[in-house]
């Protein structure tokens, strides 16, 4: 029945139940308190304009209202109005330096408010420069309170988690050194990301969530590596979000987990002893070791070559030492340069001092003394024969002793040598090209494809991770280029392990790369226990066991950290988080009740009139077919930048490849 005062009126309509009405009632109070305060249209970059003519005027009469009405839902709109406003960064800069903070955080207390006060919150942190991220991050304790009385509401859950996300994220951040070290320590930093850890286990738990734990973990794991090493469950979550089905998730975690190790880590091994070299060879290797290098074929394995290249160096400057025949020296040194990497030895001609007895250099006429010397002067020798055909091995031995000569590349682009150096001191890009383009040539030895292969594993991983970390959109070039680099990778990667001598200094490396990217990159099923690469794993074991017995302890460089965890962890950590990485990959189901403050209430906040789409941290699918339009039609090498017909880097790869592709090329004639 209605109540006094209602006869003979109509009842209002109810609300269609659009699972918003929060939102709509905080619209509704924000729209009412605009126009009462005359407060210009926040969604316009003209009502914004307003805002910062009047800036003094507006604020004056927000603060007035804030102070001295003590009803929640106008306070609550005036906070909403804060939020909006710091779409735009000096008007946002302008509310923190006012005291924004300290009008917002009093609201996450209260009941009826707390989920405005919260997304303003993160509207202001996700807006927000890495100072106001720093000053809401100094608020984390109160954050934590919220989160830990209210553990049934997942819209507290999801905003506090988000809001710290982006503030720790600030914290922790860095190049050389984090920028916010002794907040690091006093905010008890570690504690903070096992509470999060712990967040994302909830069944009410977000995809939003989740992702923003996904890049918070990834971050910090360089500047806060001791706060992640000190829970298993978060380098447990990494571990999982390898076998994510969003490529950004997949290498934020595969980027976080090499950053883990990587400020306490060795440097790789790039010095071989000769003399633990020669002792190992004089003790002989184990029979298991023995067994399977003769598989392999022992005339093709790396510890022959390095030994006979060893013997017959010391046989060549013996006999230049006699005869000397700088151009016959130069022409034996540039076949010991093709076939392994430590071809020329740092020795010199010595004698014994009949006074001291002890060994000191010897001159013997020669325009060197120091071995590694010589190799200037024979490449001089050889080209001054004028011989076409032997130039090439002047430039090589030029190369080997300066490390590369641009002329070179010029003359003789077949020649994989020249671009195998190029791969020694060039970045990513340049370098990946080089090895892609080197390894077509014909003009190579097993030793310098082997070489440029592995360069470009590490390149191409390199910048694939890199790539995809920063978020590119789905479908745009960039996102797509960087899944072509790490397959690219991957498919090299393969080729090296199955092809390459056992005993290759780089199999290790090569393997550590393999099994991280084959946990990252495979679509098919990878069982717990890792079977599918448990031949991987033992030729790893064998690879250790060769390098340690020739002298050289495999370092314990952050590639090999990351592998080892990851191998050592997997079963732990998909138990504990695979449901939570495969939740954050469902876009469909909603997690907030119509009770709750629905997800229009975020979109509301976060508009500014723009019609560009807000970041929610979602990603979206993909498939690897679209990838192989980023790679070189001859080459392989992997760029969104490539010449069209087919695809292809430049010239240099387009004619080699033309007798080929004329065959069915469309724009022949």
């Amino acid at each position: 029945m209605p109540g006094p005062g209602a006869r003979g009126k109509k009842p209002k309509p109810k609300p269609k139940p659009t699972g918003s009405n929060n939102a709509d009632k905080w619209h509704t109070i924000v729209d009412t308190l605009c126009k009462n305060l005359d407060i210009p249209e926040l969604t316009t970059r003209a009502g914004l304009k307003r805002v910062h003519a009047h800036f003094d005027d507006i604020h004056k009469r927000l603060e007035k209202l804030y102070q001295n009405c003590p009803h929640d839902n106008v306070r609550g709109g005036v906070i909403g109005i804060y939020a909006k406003m710091c779409a735009d960064s000096i008007i946002r800069d302008k509310l923190f330096a006012k005291g924004l903070l300290d009008r917002i955080m009093p609201l996450i207390n209260i009941d009826n408010i707390r989920h405005l006060a919260l997304q303003s919150l993160t509207t202001v942190t996700h807006h927000g420069g890495a100072s106001i991220r720093v000053a809401i991050a100094k608020q984390t304790p109160a954050l934590l309170k919220v989160l830990k009385d209210h553990p049934d509401d997942p819209k507290v859950a999801e905003l506090v988690v988000v809001t710290l996300a982006h503030s720790i994220g600030a914290v922790v951040s860095g190049d050389e050194k984090p920028s916010e070290p002794k907040l690091i320590k006093s905010l008890n930093v570690a504690n903070v990301l096992q509470v999060m850890a712990e967040s994302t286990k909830n069944p009410a738990a977000s995809p939003l969530l989740i992702n923003h734990v996904v890049g918070l973990f990834s971050t910090a794991t360089l500047h806060a590596a001791d706060a992640c090493k000190s829970s298993p469950s978060i380098v447990n979550f990494l571990i999982a979000g390898l076998r994510s089905k969003e490529w950004v998730t997949k290498c934020s975690c595969l980027g976080g987990l090499l950053r883990l190790h990587r400020l306490g880590a060795e440097s790789d091994q790039r010095i071989l002893d000769p003399n633990k070299f020669m002792k190992s060879i004089q003790r002989g290797f184990p029979n298991h070791l023995s067994d399977v290098m003769m598989d392999y074929g022992p005339m093709r394995c790396e510890t022959y070559m390095t030994l006979r290249t060893t013997s017959e160096f010391q046989k060549a400057m013996m006999d230049c030492a006699q005869n000397r025949n700088l151009y016959v020296l130069g022409l034996k040194l540039a076949e010991f340069i093709l076939r392994t990497e430590f071809s020329i030895a740092d020795g010199e001609f010595r004698t014994e001092d009949p006074v001291t007895g002890k060994l000191v250099s010897m001159d013997l006429g020669l325009p060197f003394t120091m071995w590694a010397e010589a190799l200037p002067h024979c490449a001089k020798a050889i080209r001054g024969k004028g011989k076409p055909n032997e130039l090439d091995l002047a430039d090589i031995i030029d190369i080997k002793y300066r490390i590369m000569k641009a002329k070179a590349l010029v003359r003789s682009p077949d020649t994989a040598y020249f671009y195998y150096t190029i791969t020694l001191s060039a970045d990513n890009v340049d370098g990946l090209r080089a090895a892609k383009k080197g390894m077509k040539c014909k003009n190579t030895t097993p030793f310098v494809r082997f070489q440029m292969m592995q360069r470009a594993v590490e390149h191409a991983g390199d910048m694939g991770i890199r790539i995809l970390q920063d978020s590119p959109a789905t479908g745009d070039k960039k996102w797509e280029e960087g899944i072509a680099f790490l397959m690219s990778a991957l498919e090299d990667a393969k080729t090296y392990v199955e092809q390459a001598p056992p005993d290759n200094r780089h199999m290790k490396n090569v393997l550590y790369w393999y099994i991280l990217l084959t946990l990252t990159v495979s679509e098919s099923d990878i069982r717990t226990d890792l079977r599918e690469l448990q031949p991987e794993i033992d030729k790893l074991k064998i690879a250790d066991e060769i390098s340690t017995f020739i002298g050289v302890p495999p370092p314990k460089t952050n590639l090999r950290l990351a592998q080892q965890d990851v191998v050592n962890r997997y079963p732990a950590a998909l138990k504990e988080f695979s449901e939570v990485i495969l939740k954050a990959a469902d876009t469909t189901n909603p997690t907030v009740t119509p009770e709750k403050l629905a997800d229009e209430l975020a979109a509301w906040l976060e508009d500014n009139g723009d019609g560009e789409p807000r970041d929610n941290c979602l990603q979206p699918k993909v498939t690897k077919n679209r990838a192989a339009l980023y790679r070189c039609s001859w080459c392989g090498n992997p760029s969104a930048m490539l010449k069209k017909c087919e695809l292809y880097c430049d010239a240099g790869c387009q004619n080699p490849h033309w007798k080929e592709h004329k065959k069915h090329c469309t724009r022949d004639g």
